[in-house]
C-alpha cells in the first residue's frame, strides 16, 4: 500500500502538467525533414545541461548540499535517491539558417516545456530507487518553398511543409551498492510524423488552367524501448584536516547506457488530392487516391555513452558536497547501418559527441555567503549530427554556461529543498562545405524540489 501511495500522487501530477496544451513551436528547420527529425540537444536535465550535455558519470552528490535532480539520461543513479525529487525543465530556442546557394538567412524561435521528470526512493536501506516521467527526443517544423521554371515558360510552385517528432514517457529503476550502482529505463516512445507537397502551377494568361495538388503522408508510430545504466566511484585520495571530522576527498566516477536497437510500429495514411490550397484554408475538390492504414515499421539503432568525472568532494559534519567536478564522455549510434522508415533509408549517418563538463561550488555549507552555495557550470560539446542533408556531415559544436541557485526559505535546510538551474547553450550544425548551417541559442529554466514525502507520522 506504501509503494502504491508513491507512485499515484505524483503521476496525478504528471497527468496534470501534461494535460497543458502545448505552445505551438515556431521553428522552421530543413534539417528535421530527414531520419525522425532533429535531435532534441537538451535532451538532458538543466543541470546537465549547464555542462555540456555531460551525463553519464554525473553522480548525485553533485548537486550540493540542496536535494537531488533526476539524472534521467542515466538510471543506475536512481539508487541514491534519498528523497522525493520533481524535476520541471522550460525551454526558450532561438535558430538562424543561412543558406548557401542561394544565400539566404532565416530567424526562427520558440518556448516549449522540456522535461518532466519524478524521482523517489523506494527503500532507503537497501539503495533502491526509481523515476518516471516525459520528455521530447525529436523535433519535426518545417516549411519551405520551391519555384521551378517550366519548359514551357509556366512556373511550378512546391510548398513542403512537415509536423511532428518522437517524445518519450519513460519508467526507471535503480540500485546501488556501496561502489557501484546499476539500472534500467523502459517506457513507451511515441510520435508522427506528417509531410505535405503542395504543388500549384503559375500560369501564363494564356495557359491551360491547372488545379493545385497536394500529397499528404501522415504516420503514427511507437513502440517499447529498453535502457541498461552502470555508474560508479571510488576513492582515490583522502586528506585530513586539523579538525578530525573534517577531510578532502578525491575520486573518481565512472558511467555508461547502453540503448538497445529499437522497432516501432507505424501506422500510414497517403492522400493524394487536388483543389485550392492555402496557408489559411484547404479546399479540397477530387480524391484522387486515398490509402489507410498501412502499417510498417521504423528501426532505430542502439547507442552507447560511456564516461569518466573527477571529483574533489569537502567533507565535514555539516555534510558532504562535490566542490569541483571535471567530466568527459563519448556516445554513439549507427543510424547509417540501422535507421529505415517503412524498409526505406534516408539521408542519415553515424552520429557521435563527445562532451566535456566543469562544475564548481566554493562552499556549498556557507549559508551566510549565498553566492559562495551557487553552483557554477560550463561545459562544450563537438560531433557528428546523425541527420546527413548533403552526403558532406553535419559538424555539431556547442558551449554552455549553467547555474544552480538555492532558493532560500525561512527555516533551516532540514527536509525541503528547492533549487531554480539555468542552462544557456551557444551551438552551431554545419559548416562553409554544407549548403545550410544553424546556429541556435538555447536558455533552459529548470526547477528541481526534493522533499521528504510519505513519511509515516509519529503523532497525529
Amino acid at each position: 500500500m506504501l509503494f502504491a501511495k508513491k507512485i499515484i500522487r505524483p503521476l496525478l501530477l504528471i497527468v496534470f502538467v501534461s494535460s497543458i496544451t502545448r505552445i505551438n513551436a515556431q521553428i522552421n528547420s530543413p534539417f528535421s525533414r530527414y531520419g525522425l527529425g532533429n535531435e532534441v540537444f537538451n535532451s538532458q536535465n538543466t543541470t546537465s545541461q549547464g555542462m555540456g550535455g555531460f551525463t553519464a558519470a554525473y553522480t548525485n552528490s553533485m548537486n550540493g548540499n540542496f536535494g537531488q535532480s533526476v539524472n534521467f539520461n542515466n538510471p543506475a543513479s536512481y539508487g541514491s535517491l534519498y528523497m522525493t525529487t520533481f524535476d520541471l525543465g522550460m525551454d526558450y530556442t532561438s535558430n538562424t539558417l543561412k543558406g548557401n546557394n542561394p544565400v539566404s538567412r532565416f530567424n526562427s524561435a520558440y518556448f516549449v516545456p522540456n522535461y518532466l521528470s519524478i524521482g523517489m526512493p523506494i527503500d532507503k536501506a537497501k539503495k533502491i530507487g526509481m523515476a518516471f516521467g516525459l520528455r521530447p527526443l525529436t523535433q519535426i517544423n518545417y516549411s519551405l518553398d520551391e519555384l521551378k521554371v517550366l519548359p514551357t515558360g509556366d512556373s511550378l510552385y512546391n510548398n513542403y511543409i512537415g509536423q511532428g517528432g518522437l517524445n518519450q514517457a519513460y519508467i526507471g529503476f535503480g540500485k546501488s551498492w556501496k561502489n557501484i550502482s546499476i539500472g534500467f529505463n523502459t517506457g513507451y516512445n511515441f510520435g508522427k510524423k506528417k509531410i505535405e507537397n503542395i504543388k500549384s502551377f503559375q500560369y501564363n494568361a494564356d495557359s491551360t488552367h491547372f488545379y493545385q495538388s497536394q500529397a499528404s503522408t501522415n504516420t503514427l508510430f511507437g513502440g517499447l524501448f529498453f535502457q541498461l545504466g552502470v555508474l560508479g566511484e571510488f576513492n582515490l585520495k583522502t586528506v585530513g584536516h586539523k579538525v578530525a571530522s573534517d577531510k578532502t576527498e578525491y575520486s573518481l566516477s565512472y558511467g555508461g547506457t547502453f540503448t538497445l536497437d529499437q522497432s516501432l510500429n507505424g501506422k500510414q495514411d497517403i492522400l493524394r488530392q487536388t483543389g485550392t490550397f492555402t496557408t489559411d484554408a484547404e479546399t479540397p475538390i477530387d480524391t484522387v487516391s486515398l490509402s489507410a492504414n498501412n502499417f510498417g515499421a521504423i528501426k532505430i539503432p542502439s547507442s552507447l555513452t560511456a564516461g569518466i568525472a573527477f571529483h574533489k568532494k569537502e567533507v565535514s559534519n555539516n555534510g558532504t558536497f562535490d566542490q569541483l567536478v571535471v567530466g568527459i564522455e563519448f556516445d554513439k549510434s549507427n543510424w547509417k547501418d540501422k535507421y529505415s522508415f517503412y524498409g526505406q533509408p534516408d539521408l542519415v549517418s553515424n552520429a557521435y559527441m563527445t562532451r566535456v563538463g566543469f562544475q564548481y561550488t566554493p562552499n556549498a555549507l556557507d549559508f551566510e555567503n549565498y553566492w559562495s552555495t551557487v553552483t557554477y557550470r560550463a561545459g562544450f560539446n563537438f560531433g557528428k549530427d546523425y541527420i546527413n542533408i548533403d552526403q558532406k556531415g553535419l559538424d555539431v559544436s556547442a558551449i554552455s554556461l549553467g547555474f544552480g541557485l538555492p532558493i532560500r526559505k525561512y527555516r533551516s535546510y532540514d527536509y525541503q529543498f528547492s533549487v531554480l538551474n539555468l542552462a544557456m547553450q551557444f551551438g552551431k550544425r554545419g559548416s562553409n562545405s554544407n549548403s545550410y548551417q544553424e546556429s541556435f541559442f538555447q536558455f533552459t529554466v529548470g526547477y528541481s524540489l526534493s522533499d521528504i514525502w510519505f513519511n509515516k507520522r509519529k503523532y497525529d
